[in-house]
């Protein structure tokens, strides 16, 4: 809301010292962004507290009416204002829509006035281009929205936004629109908000695209979506969307999670053996690297969208068909009379196209059995071994499928040197924990198989850290600086975990010296020194790269 040459000097000073407070606020919100991002220092300084001074030095000069040095000085403040936020606008014009609502999303708690100020300053732009909607879309989001203990949004009550919004509407000008045509766009979010409710399932959303049409639809309305009656109703879909969203998506997740690990067992078998997959099947697991890597930088940074999961399960389901039986001779039975074969699909599917051309290998069926019994040891599948880590399930599966490769009637200190994992730098008794694991050596839930189990998942994280820090250092050479930074996004969370890690370590060294069992002490020892070894090398390259480094 621009103050006019008719206004009164007391409801001059008044709008403009909020104002200032708008500016100032969001002045400090951009700083707390530019940390966030890693983008460095605040490209613009202001003596916030020096204009703030001259403000209240006002306050006795504005309560004299009519006052020539008044509007005088008002107008030196406004002409200071205009510049102040054509500077913030200038810097935050380099943001996307996106990074303001990771931003939010990292500090979970959200102010009210906080949010109110960061609304003014946006509806105070004179040009409303698309991305200052979609900021100003997601901030009204954030004010219509109270969290609740399950993680999910709850609305506020339409009656207290409809008061909130409209005295947040005074800071612009709308454009008209009659009572008459108010009604059906009122009516159109509306029913976007009841087919949400209505949709059962992740891939009935996905099919649905409601999302984009209601996307359109708020790009169609413009600034008319900024009227306070339309806007609470857009806003509490807003919220009946994200949380709609959050729930469906969490359970296709766990599908997604399950389904690359069966892709990640075919993939370190084709590894060993090239000659079994023609250019398709090569082709296709391209694209699903591509969409997993894409949506994996996503789910770190939060900014996960429908159409990498989307993508990534297409690329997916395109892998694994190649993998589908012909007949029901492939299916394996276990002695529980379930499908005992990860790869195994109902039998009465059409037979598959060859994906080799030499000899048995064009045959799905064949490869599909060789793959699937390169992923199992005695009817157990490696996937079932540890609970599903999407963190490390890549590492994880790079050292069991590497280990499965080697004959296992051999000890393990060979086992840690056969030429299949040498590059993994096991230790004998790390080697020889999926084997236990495999076999059901230790009994389930004793503090031998807890030991076990954390063997195999701390080499993973070790082994994932040492290949980031390899990355990172090799990358520090070249000028893909887009890799580098997902690289240390992806590194900030192994980190993260590495934290924990060292506790769990220690929590086995003092579990030991309790019960005087210290006969594999040294083992544990060995495992974490070399742990802490790769820890702190990742920590200092991820520093000195510029990373945001978990304390």
């Amino acid at each position: 809301m621009r103050t006019s040459g008719g206004a009164s000097a007391s409801v001059r000073y008044t709008t403009l010292s909020d104002r200032f407070r708008s500016l100032w606020t969001f002045y400090q919100f951009l700083n707390g962004v530019l940390k966030h991002t890693g983008e460095g220092p605040m490209p613009y300084s202001y003596d916030f507290q020096g204009l703030h001074r001259h403000l209240q030095d006002l306050v006795h000069t504005v309560g004299i009416e009519g006052n020539a040095r008044a509007s005088t000085e008002l107008d030196q403040v406004e002409r200071e204002l205009d510049r102040i936020h054509r500077e913030l606008s200038r810097i935050e014009g380099d943001f996307a829509p996106s990074v303001l609502r990771r931003f939010f999303d990292h500090i979970k708690r959200q102010d009210e006035k906080v949010l109110c100020a960061l609304i003014k300053f946006y509806l105070l732009y004179r040009h409303f281009e698309q991305d200052t909607l979609d900021k100003l879309d997601i901030l009204f989001t954030r004010l219509a929205e109270a969290p609740s203990e399950d993680g999910l949004a709850i609305p506020r009550d339409p009656d207290e936004l409809q008061r909130t919004f409209l005295t947040l509407s005074e800071f612009t000008t709308l454009p008209d629109v009659p009572a008459a045509e108010l009604g059906p766009l009122v009516e159109a979010v509306l029913s976007i908000r009841q087919e949400l409710h209505q949709i059962e399932g992740y891939e009935s959303l996905v099919e649905s695209k409601v999302f984009d049409r209601y996307r359109r639809l708020k790009q169609r309305l413009g600034r008319t979506a900024l009227h306070p009656s339309l806007l609470v109703e857009i806003t509490i879909t807003n919220v009946v969307a994200k949380n709609r969203f959050k729930e469906l998506f969490e359970t296709e997740e766990k599908r997604v999670v399950e389904k690359t690990n069966r892709i990640y067992e075919i993939e370190r078998y084709l590894t060993q053996h090239p000659e079994l997959a023609n250019n398709d099947l090569q082709q296709q697991l391209e694209d699903f690297r591509h969409f997993r890597i894409r949506y994996e930088s996503g789910r770190r940074k939060e900014n996960v969208k429908r159409d990498d999961i989307t993508e990534m399960t297409r690329a997916m389901q395109a892998v694994l068909a190649q993998f589908e039986p012909a007949t029901p001779r492939s299916t394996r039975i276990d002695e529980t009379g379930r499908n005992a074969d990860p790869f195994t699909a109902p039998p009465e599917r059409a037979p598959r196209a060859s994906i080799s051309s030499s000899g048995d290998a064009a045959n799905p069926d064949s490869l599909t059995d060789r793959v699937a019994g390169a992923a199992q040891h005695d009817g157990l599948s490696i996937s079932n071994l540890l609970p599903p880590d999407p963190l490390l399930a890549e590492a994880m599966h790079k050292i069991m499928f590497a280990l499965e490769m080697v004959v296992w009637d051999r000890p393990p200190a060979q086992v840690a040197e056969a030429p299949e994992i040498l590059n993994l730098r096991l230790e004998a008794w790390e080697a020889g924990s999926y084997r236990k694991l495999a076999e059901g050596a230790a009994e389930k839930g004793t503090a031998e198989w807890e030991l076990i189990r954390f063997f195999l998942s701390s080499a993973a994280l070790r082994v994932k850290m040492e290949e980031e820090a390899a990355e990172i250092a090799h990358l520090e050479d070249t000028a893909n600086s887009q890799r580098l930074a997902e690289v240390l996004d992806s590194s900030a969370q192994s980190l993260e975990r590495a934290r924990d890690t060292d506790h769990r370590f220690q929590w086995f060294v003092d579990d030991m010296l309790f019960r005087g069992d210290t006969h594999k002490l040294e083992q544990v020892y060995r495992s974490r020194f070399r742990f802490l070894h790769a820890y702190s090398g990742l920590w200092l390259d991820h520093q000195r790269c510029g990373g945001l480094t978990p304390l």
